[in-house]
């Protein structure tokens, strides 16, 4: 059995938000009527079934998205909706363990702490990241989100965990665009355009996308329907700390500052996890020892 703790900062309780939640006390008062597989839950290699991973496909990630892209605070993430690329088509995913469905992606949002504590919903190896990025795919065998909510595989979820350092050697330009420009939406249902085109890919550029956990579990908010497959990647992005704080700077309906926008950790009930091997290198692209 292990024991996570994590730090946090003292929030002041209030009435919800326009949403009917707010993150006051971590998802514990939300009254969740959930079963055997909520969200989120931590990730240990020791513990994780590295045959049979589920193979991940992104499909049209590569390709600049059209519309200008916005982030927009509505007071309780930083949300982006994801529309289609130049070509007219949505970003997607295809599922090894899903044949023949393809999930389009939908937004992406994201999770933060505070000045004293981390903000990653899901804990990989015993550790708290400073943040985490969902990016939200619906299966397209489902018209709407309330009817892909009923199925377990209703959505697909790819999870980026973010670290903030002073000055990052290794930075992600299109995560560090998107990050600042949350410094001009301080307030509940501001938005403001990003200054720079980008594709989905653009988020990547730093991380083993052959590296990641697998499994079934649900969305993070409520009524947090157990319809989610969550793909978590191990490598975390590295964003400067002077981009990072504007998150901790928004406000909410209340006129409160929105911090600690995480879900406890719930239980696994000895859930499979899957873990792939990351990326094989062959032989013969290896370099020779000399004797």
């Amino acid at each position: 059995m292990f024991l996570v703790v994590r730090s946090f900062a003292l929030t002041n309780p209030g009435t919800r938000s326009h949403f009917g939640f707010n993150y006051d006390k971590n998802g514990r008062d939300w009254n969740v009527k959930g079963g055997k597989r909520q969200s989120p839950i931590s990730l240990w290699s020791c513990n994780s079934i590295t045959c049979n991973v589920p193979k991940l496909k992104l499909v049209n990630y590569n390709k600049i998205l059209s519309d200008e892209l916005s982030v927009i605070n509505n007071g309780l993430t930083v949300l982006m909706r994801i529309p289609k690329t130049v070509e007219g088509k949505q970003p997607s995913l295809c599922i090894s363990s899903q044949v023949g469905q393809v999930f389009e992606a939908q937004q992406l949002h994201f999770h933060w702490g505070s000045e004293l504590s981390t903000g990653s919903e899901h804990n990989l190896d015993g550790c708290f990241y400073d943040g985490e990025v969902h990016i939200v795919h619906k299966n397209c065998n489902y018209k709407t989100n309330q009817e892909a909510a009923l199925h377990c595989n209703g959505f697909a979820i790819l999870a980026l965990l973010i670290s903030h350092l002073e000055n990052p050697e290794l930075q992600t330009p299109a995560m560090n665009e998107i990050c600042k420009q949350v410094s001009k939406i301080s307030k509940v249902d501001d938005d403001y355009p990003l200054e720079e085109y980008m594709a989905l890919d653009d988020l990547f550029v730093s991380i083993d996308t052959h590296k990641y956990f697998v499994y079934q579990g649900s969305l993070t908010t409520p009524p947090c329907a157990e319809a989610a497959i969550w793909f978590v990647f191990q490598t975390p992005l590295k964003v400067p700390k002077e981009h990072w704080k504007n998150f901790w700077r928004l406000r909410d309906s209340r006129g409160q500052r929105v911090l600690n926008t995480y879900r406890d950790l719930q239980d696994d009930h000895n859930r499979l996890v899957y873990r792939s091997r990351g990326k094989i290198v062959k032989s013969s692209t290896l370099p020779k020892v000399l004797g």
